[in-house]
């Protein structure tokens, strides 16, 4: 075996094959979902009554949340090993109760238990499954707060915060849903949804940093900490100002969106930073990815953000193409870069930097052509009705299934050179990497 490809081994974690293939597998499921919602986007009458729209959006969303949690749990265990910080239960066990709550939840779907919950689809009881993995990794990541701040002080913390976010925010979504009260019962699904999608973000953004900064990279400001945790707990009250919300509530709302500015700037910055940085390792070109997507993600929330722009893009496409630009620009391309470095037969650099250009090219009309659909349908049900704008959004919507098929195909490409490194059996660590920290 090449030094190389055996020091790599060396850093990969015990179990880091399970949790690798329940990430990928998770990832399979929503690409495949994801690229039926796209054909029946274009031609909703095509095997209406084999596979309805009611049965493929949970089913869907249900891969989204556990390749979110798979890929945090798969980055997690190789960022404790590599720091010498130890996982109270193993990662294999943590990836089994994922894969567990994958199939119980499909099956339940498939047969008509689900809860017939937009974004929590699965019965409820189930939500202990990811709960308790999810708190599992906080107190791993809190007991070894030491080691992994020795990396990189901010993505430990950020680490530490988004694994205490995700959890809670599922606890709520519970809570929410025993509300009587309609208008209650919607604030807290958007607020607990908002917390639950910040809290993987966050984890990721953590454990990007931790798996690439060099040691002893200084945290940002408590200031800058103490404005985005007020954004991000204040933010949920913007999803319809229309609603019946009380006005207080929406104006905490704009005013901590509208803090999103700072934020983009900062991205900005970072983006031109990682611009000028030598290309190294295979996950060279998804961390620009991330970094671009990022851009997007923020600056585009920002706007949606508007009232004004916010009561005609509210419930459109537009609001999908935000969604998917965060989620798949950013997330997946974040899960991927740390794999493809994690694994031993993930090499080629040119070929993967080739593959991240066409992820960003293919991601990027996909955005633009749901972007197109989402403005002409809030413009047009202004004073039309359903049935005179929706034949116009099928036809700007027709690409959409080659589109997703294609960002498929290249995710798939990338999948694969992951999977060559789960055929190596990981090994002890031999050095711990961290500054001030002994081995």
């Amino acid at each position: 075996m090449d030094p190389c490809v055996r020091s790599t081994a060396r850093a990969l974690p015990k179990g880091w094959a399970l949790c690798t293939s329940v990430t990928l597998g998770c990832l399979a499921w929503t690409l495949a979902t994801g690229a039926l919602l796209g054909l029946k986007s274009a031609l909703p009458a095509l095997g209406v009554d084999v596979l309805p729209l009611q049965l493929l959006h949970p089913l869907h969303t249900l891969g989204v949340v556990s390749f979110l949690e798979a890929g945090v749990l798969s980055l997690f265990a190789i960022a404790m090993h590599r720091n010498g910080a130890r996982c109270s239960v193993p990662p294999s066990w943590s990836a089994a109760v994922i894969g567990t709550f994958v199939a119980s939840g499909a099956g339940a779907i498939v047969m008509g238990r689900g809860s017939g919950l937009e974004y929590t689809p699965w019965p409820l009881a189930l939500t202990a499954l990811p709960v308790v993995v999810l708190a599992a990794m906080g107190w791993d990541a809190w007991r070894g707060l030491g080691r992994l701040s020795a990396r990189a002080p901010e993505g430990a913390w950020l680490l530490l915060v988004g694994l205490c976010l995700t959890p809670l925010g599922l606890i709520e979504r519970i809570a929410g849903a025993g509300y009587d009260d309609a208008s209650r019962a919607l604030m807290v699904e958007w607020h607990a949804l908002d917390t639950v999608f910040a809290g993987f973000n966050t984890s990721l953004y953590g454990l990007g940093i931790l798996l690439t900064a060099p040691p002893g990279r200084r945290p940002r400001g408590l200031v800058l900490y103490g404005v985005a945790t007020f954004a991000l707990l204040s933010t949920f009250g913007h999803h319809h100002y229309v609603s019946a919300q009380p006005h207080v509530l929406k104006m905490i709302a704009f005013g901590a969106s509208m803090l999103g500015v700072v934020s983009f700037i900062r991205h900005v910055r970072a983006l031109r930073g990682v611009l000028h940085m030598p290309v190294t390792g295979t996950s060279g070109a998804l961390i620009g990815t991330g970094a671009l997507w990022t851009l997007y993600a923020v600056g585009s929330g920002v706007v949606l953000a508007v009232p004004h722009v916010n009561l005609i893009l509210h419930g459109t496409h537009a609001i999908v193409a935000h969604s998917m630009g965060a989620v798949i620009g950013v997330n997946v391309a974040i899960v991927l870069g740390a794999l493809l470095d994690a694994s031993p037969g993930g090499g080629e650099r040119a070929a993967v930097h080739r593959l991240s250009l066409w992820f960003n090219i293919i991601l990027a009309l996909i955005v633009l052509d749901l972007l197109a659909a989402g403005v002409v349908k809030g413009v047009m049900r202004i004073e039309g009705t359903h049935h005179d704008y929706q034949p116009v959004i099928r036809s700007i919507l027709a690409p959409l299934p080659l589109l997703g098929v294609a960002l498929a195909g290249v995710i798939g490409c990338l999948s694969v050179r992951i999977a060559r490194g789960i055929r190596v059996r990981a090994g002890p660590v031999t050095r711990v990497e961290t500054a001030g920290v002994p081995s």
